[in-house]
Parts: structure tokens; sequence; C-alpha cells
């Protein structure tokens, strides 16, 4: 996949946008510059290109101080609010229209967590808030808020908000 077709899947999945204008929103928005940057790495990697990807992966961490594993497995409209310090570590899973604040961190609890599939999934919808850390094999439920300064260790049910250390069930959610 080229870079031109990686930028109009991140920015104009409906194609009403033309590419100038979907240039001009990457070069206005830090955190859809990163987001670009991670997949055209992740494609590289996926292809089996060695130096590129390596390269624009150390690029997310001098420019933005943030790492994003190519191993993550990240779905469509991902928004970081804020990119500064966040952490995706190997195994994480994340579905579609997740927001991601400052300062996250999503990895494994232990070292060699990779090759036990030790790594949270973030299904549809969810919003975590600054400073939170979502460790272990742990899913967090579609559309669930989890609060700042959160530390997850257990599973997150669907619709419901989660705060303290550790993260406990503070309110369920209606839509």
């Amino acid at each position: 996949m080229s870079l031109v077709k990686i930028i109009r899947a991140e920015m104009d999945p409906t194609g009403n946008v033309g590419l100038l204008k979907c240039i001009y929103n990457i070069w206005k928005k830090p955190s859809k510059k990163a987001i670009i940057i991670y997949r055209w790495a992740k494609k590289m990697h996926d292809k089996n290109y060695k130096h590129i990807p390596i390269f624009l992966t150390n690029k997310l961490v001098v420019n933005y101080g943030s790492f994003i594993s190519l191993n993550a497995n990240i779905g469509r409209n991902l928004d970081f609010r804020h990119i500064n310090g966040i952490v995706i570590g190997d195994g994480v899973t994340i579905a579609n229209n997740v927001v991601i604040y400052q300062q996250v961190t999503l990895g494994g609890k232990n070292l060699g967590d990779f090759q036990k599939g030790n790594y949270p999934s973030i299904e549809d919808g969810v919003t975590i808030f600054a400073g939170a850390k979502i460790i272990g094999n742990i899913t967090v439920g579609a559309n669930s808020i989890v609060g700042a300064n959160s530390v997850v260790i257990n599973d997150v049910p669907a619709n419901s908000v989660v705060a303290g250390i550790p993260a406990k069930v503070v309110k369920k959610l209606s839509y």
C-alpha cells in the first residue's frame, strides 16, 4: 500500500476530500502525522523491509516521545488527543474509533509476554484518559472509559467507566 493510500484511508475513508486537504489536515494535527508514520512503518514491516520501519519508529520516539510497536494491531480512526508519552506494546490489539490521551501505557505485565500473548485488547469506541496504564491479558469492553491515572489489571465490561488503582467500575453507561 502506497503512502498516498495510507493517508487517504486514515484521513478520508469516504473519498470525499481531496488529497491536498488530507495533507493539510495531517500537517495541522501532529497526532494524525504520528498515526500516518506508524501505519507506513507497519506496512513496510509487514512487507519484510528491515531498516525503514525501524527508522520511522525511531522518528516517532524522537519527535513525539511515543512508542508504538510494529507488532501491535491497530484499527481505523485511532485518535491521539496529545501524542506525548504514549506506549503501545507488541501484542496490543486496538479496535476502531478509540481515543487515547497523553502518557498512556498499553502493554504486558511481565518480560516475555509477547510469546504468551499477555497483552491488552481494546474494543471499539473506548476512551483512555491521561496517564492510564492498561497491562496484562485483559479486555477493555466497547464504549468504555478509563479514567485518568487508572491502573487497569482486570477486564473492563462494555459500557462502563473505570477509575482508580487498581481500576474498579465506578459507573455503568447506558446509550
